[in-house]
């Protein structure tokens, strides 16, 4: 315990003037005029006895009034600890009141029953009082104030040192600089409140405190400087990112760098001799400043945080609460595209996802840009929010990304996409509090159609699978999505396979060992093989021989065993089926005819892995249909029936399930070779260029924030990663390799949704980081005030005994009041 005003202790001693003032105005014995004398000395010698008791109660409350204004007025602090009363404190204090409380009634009520004088009556409750009080009391001592200071004790029996406001401070000042602390109230952002709080608490620590600064946005840990005004100015640099490491990661940094600073600490005073070797001269503490965003800290909520900080009794950690209890706010939660990479001259159609917390979509616009050759913002199209209703099988639920209900569902079209790289961008006209999420980046490749190579020994079934692609009407219009072209077997070797994106095999009987070779060749460079497996020919076993030959295990992932026939006919079972390959087909509601036509002969294969089966057929063995493998950068996809109209299935007469089938296939077979263009804040972009191209040497990448970084290329390199996309944006990369500068590619960067989830972390969930009791929060510079005071100094039980005083001054007031009362009614009965 510490005291404040240790000096008016002192004031204890008037605790003697009631003692003074109870045997100088003790009350002098009254004369009674009654005709029985023994009667009234007896009455006497009770009356004494039963006032020298209450006298006694009446004297220990007037004592305890001046202890109580004498320790108020000193105002004394306990150490931090739980106060508070237990579950089996409380129950057993309730417990021994109602039992004193029934004692007493039960024995008034006996004593009543054997029809004693009034006088005698008085007497035994006098002392029934005093013994069932006295008794009760001990009791509460023994059996609740006992294991209630033991439990005190325990928790404050490794107390911080004494300390004082003037002792120097080394605290680190933790900020969460994740987007969310963008959101603005009263012209402010959460991020500036924090900055403003701490700012002010600087200007408040003691003369030689140190300050390190540390932000979730980097990984940096800056040194303890004392220089209070420099640390100001890095206060004032911080600014809000995109991407944001977790605030738990961070909270822990902080805790190893107080360690170690007092472990250095401890290392030099005791190398130097000192005598205070084993204390410190600093307070330890660190300062959370954040909005408490649930999506700021992990998930599953660890408990190495709570378990470091049993151990270092002697740090303190501070919350500082800046969120905002009701937020408003309405964005642009998800864009997708129907295509990132198409052929030159087609249409991408936009869908955004808008979401709204608090705040309704009157007056507010969705508007479409996209870049034009000089890099300047075209608008193409604007859509009103308030007349695009959500649908109407919409859950009207809360969105687990962004906490906010998800609101109307926009669709736009890109008409006749011309430039290789077009970089565009969904903008919400609204003035709601929180902007990072109004606005939506995106970009689209468009190169010209991928050339497919198709190899069949059928002519025929080579064209069925060529107008499948390519149809004539399209490519009439110039809006064919590739570019086939029919080749027999004795041209593939003199064919330059690598400026096809996708070779397709129909119906081929055996290859000899140079082609299967390669193929191979063709794969791990990044090509795609499609194996469509028909007609056997007129010997099987020189087909099963072919593809089981060693050159042709290297590439297939099926062993072949035999062709078969289904009786009765069979059929794809693809119901249900996640894999890629049929992600447009759950898009539109189901595979539609292409599950439904039959299927009456196959090829019965052995797999290399079970894991490699995208689908299967619906006979009672589960017999595999459509087989992949991974091989170097490139994909092979067999097809264990064919496609054509020679008896071994009707996927032909499918209508559009056929056509969409073979568009997916293709572009599964060619998505290695796709350069993916839209990513989140801090995700990797990887970009590749065509197998044809010469390997560039280095590129340039332009980020949103005008800067321009080189990027090399390793020997034998087939892509360039790029880690550093913590800036919402568009990005160009540049081609160094020429001296004629070109551009290569671009890509944009979004806010990841989560930011836009203002749902605050729980206590509970806190008490599970940073322990229960183990840590302080508050709102505001006044309440950090407060809380600081009592961390250091302890906890200021100034309003407990100023209650105390109020209760035990009632007390004897009444107490004084009923003791000298006079029984004349009670004695003018009895006569």
């Amino acid at each position: 315990m510490s005291l404040i005003h240790p000096g008016l202790l002192l004031g204890i001693l008037l605790a003697t003037i009631p003692v003074i003032l109870h045997f100088l105005l003790r009350s002098k014995p009254k004369k009674l005029i009654f005709p029985a004398l023994a009667l009234l000395q007896r009455r006497k010698i009770q009356n004494s006895q039963r006032l020298k008791l209450r006298h006694i109660w009446l004297l220990l409350l007037r004592i305890l009034i001046i202890v109580a204004i004498v320790l108020a007025l000193t105002r004394p602090s306990l150490p931090p600890a739980n106060y508070s009363f237990s579950t089996y404190e409380l129950v057993m204090f309730c417990s021994i009141i109602v039992l004193a409380v029934l004692a007493y009634l039960g024995l008034m009520r006996h004593y009543q029953k054997q029809r004693i004088s009034q006088q005698s009556l008085n007497t035994r409750r006098t002392f029934l009082r005093g013994g069932i009080g006295g008794a009760a009391f001990l009791l509460i001592a023994l059996l609740v104030l006992w294991p209630y200071q033991r439990r005190v004790f325990a928790e404050i029996s490794a107390p911080l040192p004494a300390v004082s406001e003037n002792i120097p401070v080394t605290a680190i000042f933790l900020f969460d600089t994740s987007l969310s602390m963008d959101y603005r109230q009263e012209n402010q952002s959460r991020l500036e409140q924090a900055q403003s709080i701490a700012e002010e608490h600087l200007s408040n620590l003691p003369a030689q405190s140190r300050v390190s600064i540390l932000n979730s946005s980097s990984e940096d840990i800056s040194p303890f400087q004392s220089d209070l005004t420099a640390v100001k100015s890095r206060l004032k640099s911080l600014k809000t990112s995109a991407w944001s490491l977790y605030l738990d990661d961070r909270l822990r940094t902080a805790i190893n760098r107080q360690e170690d600073d007092f472990k250095r600490s401890q290392n030099e005073r005791q190398s130097s001799g000192s005598q205070s070797a084993g204390s410190d001269q600093f307070v330890r503490e660190i300062y959370i400043y954040t909005d408490l965003a649930r999506t700021a800290w992990r998930s599953q909520p660890s408990q190495l945080i709570q378990q470091q900080l049993e151990k270092l009794k002697w740090l303190g950690i501070y919350v500082i609460d800046v969120g905002v209890t009701s937020p408003q706010n309405i964005g642009i939660s998800h864009l997708d595209l129907s295509r990132e990479s198409i052929t030159l001259g087609n249409s991408v159609s936009i869908k955004a996802e808008i979401t709204s917390t608090g705040i309704m979509a009157s007056d507010t616009f969705l508007e479409l840009y996209t870049q034009n050759e000089k890099g300047q913002l075209i608008k193409r199209d604007q859509r009103p929010l308030s007349t695009v209703a959500s649908p109407d099988d919409a859950p009207a639920t809360e969105n687990v990304t962004t906490g906010a209900k998800p609101g109307p569902q926009l669709e736009m079209s890109l008409p006749n996409v011309d430039q290789p790289v077009t970089q565009g961008e969904l903008r919400i006209t609204s003035s709601d509090p929180y902007l990072p999420d109004d606005v939506r980046y995106f970009t689209i490749t468009a190169r010209p159609p991928p050339k497919i190579l198709i190899v069949s020994p059928d002519a025929s079934s080579a064209r069925l699978w060529n107008d499948a692609l390519a149809p004539r009407p399209l490519v009439a219009l110039k809006k064919n999505r590739y570019q086939c072209e029919i080749a027999p077997l004795n041209q593939i070797e003199t064919l330059p396979l690598e400026e096809y994106a996708a070779i397709y095999l129909i119906n081929i009987t055996s290859l000899p060992d140079s082609l299967w070779q390669q193929f191979t060749d063709y794969v791990k460079q990044g090509g795609g093989l499609g194996v469509l497996m028909g007609s056997d020919g007129d010997a099987p076993e020189s087909t099963i021989v072919s593809f089981n030959s060693r050159q042709a295990q290297e590439l297939l992932p099926v062993e072949l065993l035999g062709s078969l026939k289904f009786i009765p006919p069979e059929f794809l079972d693809l119901e249900h089926n996640e894999h890629a390959l049929f992600s447009y087909f759950q898009d539109l509601g189901g595979t539609g005819e292409l599950s439904n036509m039959e299927v009456n002969r196959y090829w019965r294969v052995e797999p290399e892995n079970p894991d490699q089966v995208i689908a299967r057929y619906t006979d009672a063995r589960h017999s595999p249909a459509i087989i992949e493998r991974n091989l170097g950068r490139g994909k092979v996809v067999v097809l264990t029936t064919g496609i054509d109209a020679q008896g071994w299935s009707q996927l032909l007469y499918a209508r559009w399930s056929y056509l969409a089938f073979a568009d997916q296939l293709t572009r599964y077979l060619i998505r290695t070779r796709s350069n993916r263009t839209n990513y989140l804040a801090g995700e990797v972009a990887i970009y590749q260029w065509p197998a044809t191209a010469t390997t560039p040497e280095s590129f340039l990448l332009r980020t949103p924030d005008l800067k321009q970084l080189p990027i090399e290329v390793k020997q034998g390199a087939h892509q360039v990663s790029i880690p550093d996309t913590r800036v919402v944006g568009h990005y160009e990369l540049i081609d160094n390799s020429s001296n004629v500068t070109r551009s290569s590619s671009g890509f944009s960067v979004n806010v990841n949704p989560a930011e836009s989830n203002f749902r605050p972390i729980s206590n509970q969930e806190l008490d599970q980081i940073l322990g229960a009791e183990r840590y302080s929060m508050t709102r505001d510079m006044e309440g950090l005030k407060r809380t600081i005071r009592t961390g250091r100094l302890g906890v200021e039980i100034f309003p407990i005994l100023v209650t105390l005083l109020l209760t035990v001054f009632c007390l004897e007031h009444f107490t004084a009041n009923y003791f000298y009362e006079i029984d004349q009614p009670s004695e003018e009965s009895t006569s």
